[in-house]
């Protein structure tokens, strides 16, 4: 059994090595300036044994590191928007229901902190039916490219573009989504070039 709770400042590193194993890596300072922005959502599922210590600082008894066995991590998109910028559960830990206690718990904090809508990255296949089964829906199909490999006639690949942004030496395309359709991906994938594109979905909480 695990508890799932508000990740102390203690264990930010244990969190952080999670979120790089199991989601990808990411610049540490970035995700520091995430936590210290909005620490509220930031959650870690941690194995019950680790709850016999102090339960606000997340340390086992004797002041041992607790064991963080799964995360969910977000950042502050907008007045109304959070983004899940990672959810994770520990191999060993998977198709324990961790993920959908992470979930939760992150929306519920996501809600208390005053946002309306959750939205996230999806990699596909049994993510994107995980997300939908709790009630998230597609927004956009996310395609990035470097800007040398953006062709001219982007938008006129026959998919509508719904906004563009650029970030360092990214352009990222959002691409209307048509519903859920993974066949509908492959061809943006293939339109685009981007052989990672993938679904944005959002929720209102």
């Amino acid at each position: 059994m695990v508890a799932v709770r508000r990740v102390p400042e203690s264990d930010f590193d244990a969190v952080y090595q999670l979120l790089c194993e199991r989601v990808g890596h990411r610049d540490r300072a970035t995700v520091r300036t995430w936590y210290d922005d909005r620490p509220e959502l930031f959650h870690a599922a941690y194995e019950d044994s680790a709850g016999g210590g102090d339960a606000a600082d997340g340390l086992r008894e004797g002041g041992a590191a607790a064991d963080v066995v799964g995360i969910a991590i977000g950042r502050e998109r907008g007045d109304d928007h959070v983004e899940l910028a990672g959810i994770g559960v520990r191999e060993a830990d998977t198709r324990r229901g961790i993920g959908s206690q992470l979930l939760s718990a992150f929306e519920t904090a996501a809600a208390d902190a005053g946002f309306g809508r959750v939205s996230l990255g999806s990699a596909g296949g049994y993510v994107d039916d995980f997300y939908l089964a709790n009630g998230y829906d597609p927004e956009s199909i996310l395609v990035r490219l470097h800007p040398d490999d953006v062709t001219e006639n982007v938008r006129d690949l026959g998919f509508d573009i719904l906004r563009e942004r650029r970030e360092d030496e990214t352009r990222k395309f959002y691409v209307a989504p048509g519903g859920y359709d993974p066949e509908r991906v492959e061809a943006v994938r293939s339109a685009f070039g981007d052989p990672q594109a993938i679904y944005v979905m959002e929720k209102r909480i």
